[in-house]
C-alpha cells in the first residue's frame, strides 16, 4: 500500500538523503517540512519545504537578542536542534491540509515544533512515527514523557518510536521486558553501497591517506587529530584532508586555531583543509582516502562513519559518539576513549601498522553497509510501523 508520508524536522540533514530516495522509489509520496535550510545538504531525491520561523517567534528571537546582546534562534550552544523554534501556523496548517498525510514522521518529539506536529497528527488521525536519537535501551528502560502521554490518552490512532542509535549495552531480552519495545525501534542509518572494494584505490602517493569530517567547532576535536597525527607521521608515511562547515564567526574562529594548530605541529605540508564541499564532492573525497576518523565527542548520531565505510574505509570514533555501534572493533575499525589522544593514537597506529590488514577492514566495512545499512531496511520498517504490525 502506497502511502502519503510528511516528515518534519528543523532540517533537512544530509542523513536523511537516501532514506527520503528508498521511500520514493519504493512507491510512496514522501514529503519535508523543515524550519530552516542548511549549509551542506543534498535535494537531489527530495527538496523540503522551508517553513521558516512564525512571525512571533522571530520577534521574540530579535528582543531577546537586543537585550542579551547575541543572537538567538533556540539552539543550544554547540549547535543542535532548535528547542523553541515554531513556523508560521497557517502556513504549517495548510501544508497538512494540502498533503494529507496517512503518516506522519516526527523529528525531535520534545521540542516545540515536534510538539505542534504531533497534534497535527492526532487532528488529521494520521499515523504517527516519533524519531530521536537515544539509545534505544533508553528508550526501552524509561520512555520520554511524550511517549509515556501518547500511551495513555490514546489520542493518536497509533504510533511507534525508532531511533538509529543501538544500546550495545543491554542486550535484547532486558529489551523484551519492557512494555514500551514493542513499539520502539532500532533503525540505523541506512545507505546506499557506493565504492566496492574491487573499484577502490589504495595508498595515493604511497601514503596512508586519512579523512576527517566535521564542523569546525571545539567539539569536533581537529586539534586533538592534528596532534595525534604529528607523532602518527615520525612512523608512517601519511596524509590527511580535513573536510568542516565554516559559515558562522564561530567556525572561522574554530578553523584559524585548526590552522595555528598545524603551523605549531609543524604538519602543514601534510594536512589539507577544505571548507563547505557539497555532498557530491564530499564523496569523492571518501572515495581517495583510506581511514576515517571522527575524533569528536558528544557526537549524538553520526551519519559519515556510515557513509566512510560505503566507500570501503576503515572508521575510527570515539565512545561518545551514538553511532559507535556500527564498528565492529578489530573488524572494521577502532573505538577510542573520547578526548584520549593516546587511545586514538594507538587505534589509529594498529590499522596504519598493516596495510593489507588495513584493507581487509575496509572490505568489512562494505560488507557490513550491503548487510545492515540497506535503504529497504528502512522502508519495511517504516512500513511495518505505520500498519502497527510491530
Amino acid at each position: 500500500m502506497n502511502m502519503r508520508i510528511v516528515y518534519t524536522a528543523p532540517r533537512y540533514h544530509t542523513n536523511q538523503h537516501f532514506p527520503m530516495k528508498a521511500l520514493i522509489e519504493a512507491g510512496h509520496e514522501v514529503s519535508f517540512l523543515a524550519l530552516t535550510r542548511g549549509q551542506s545538504e543534498e535535494y537531489s531525491a527530495l527538496s523540503p519545504t522551508i517553513l521558516g520561523y512564525s512571525h512571533a517567534y522571530d520577534l521574540a528571537r530579535r528582543l531577546i537578542g537586543k537585550l542579551t546582546g547575541r543572537d538567538f534562534v533556540g539552539i543550544p550552544p554547540g549547535g543542535g536542534i532548535p528547542a523553541g523554534g515554531i513556523p508560521p501556523i497557517p502556513q504549517f496548517l495548510n501544508e497538512m491540509r494540502k498533503l494529507r498525510p496517512t503518516v506522519i514522521v516526527v523529528r525531535d518529539p520534545s521540542s516545540t515544533y515536534g510538539r505542534l506536529s504531533i497534534l497535527a497528527a492526532i487532528a488529521t488521525r494520521a499515523k504517527l512515527v516519533l524519531y530521536s536519537q537515544e539509545p534505544i535501551g533508553g528508550l526501552t528502560r524509561n520512555p520520554p514523557r511524550t511517549y509515556r502521554f501518547l500511551d495513555r490518552s490514546k489520542l493518536s490512532p497509533g504510533f511507534a518510536w525508532m531511533t538509529p542509535v543501538s544500546d550495545l549495552a543491554a542486550p535484547a531480552s532486558e529489551k523484551a521486558n519492557h512494555p514500551s519495545s514493542n513499539k520502539t525501534l532500532y533503525i540505523p542509518f541506512v545507505i546506499d553501497p557506493q565504492t566496492a572494494p574491487p573499484d577502490k584505490r589504495w595508498f595515493d602517493g604511497g601514503a596512508v591517506n586519512i579523512l576527517a569530517i566535521g564542523k569546525f567547532q571545539l567539539r569536533k576535536n581537529h586539534g586533538l587529530f592534528l596532534k595525534v597525527l604529528a607523532k602518527l607521521s615520525k612512523r608512517h608515511r601519511i596524509r590527511s584532508t580535513i573536510i568542516g562547515e565554516c559559515s558562522t564567526p564561530d567556525h572561522r574562529k574554530a578553523l584559524s586555531d585548526v590552522e595555528r594548530c598545524g603551523e605549531s605541529l609543524g604538519i602543514r605540508d601534510k594536512v589539507e583543509i577544505k571548507t563547505n564541499l557539497p555532498f557530491s564532492e564530499v564523496q569523492q573525497e571518501y572515495r581517495k582516502h583510506d581511514v576515517f576518523v571522527l575524533a569528536s565527542s558528544d557526537e549524538p548520531a553520526a551519519v559519515s562513519l556510515l557513509e566512510a565505510m560505503s566507500h570501503s574505509l576503515p572508521v575510527v570514533c570515539s565512545d561518545s559518539n551514538g553511532t559507535m555501534c556500527y564498528i565492529r572493533p578489530g573488524e572494521n575499525g577502532f573505538v577510542f576513549r573520547s578526548d584520549d589522544a593516546d587511545d586514538l593514537e594507538a587505534c589509529l597506529d594498529a590499522i596504519l601498522s598493516d596495510r593489507d590488514k588495513l584493507i581487509q577492514m575496509g572490505h568489512r566495512s562494505y560488507e557490513l553497509v550491503v548487510s545492515e545499512h540497506s535503504p529497504k531496511r528502512y522502508v519495511e520498517a517504516i512500513e511495518r510501523m505505520a500498519s502497527g504490525k510491530m
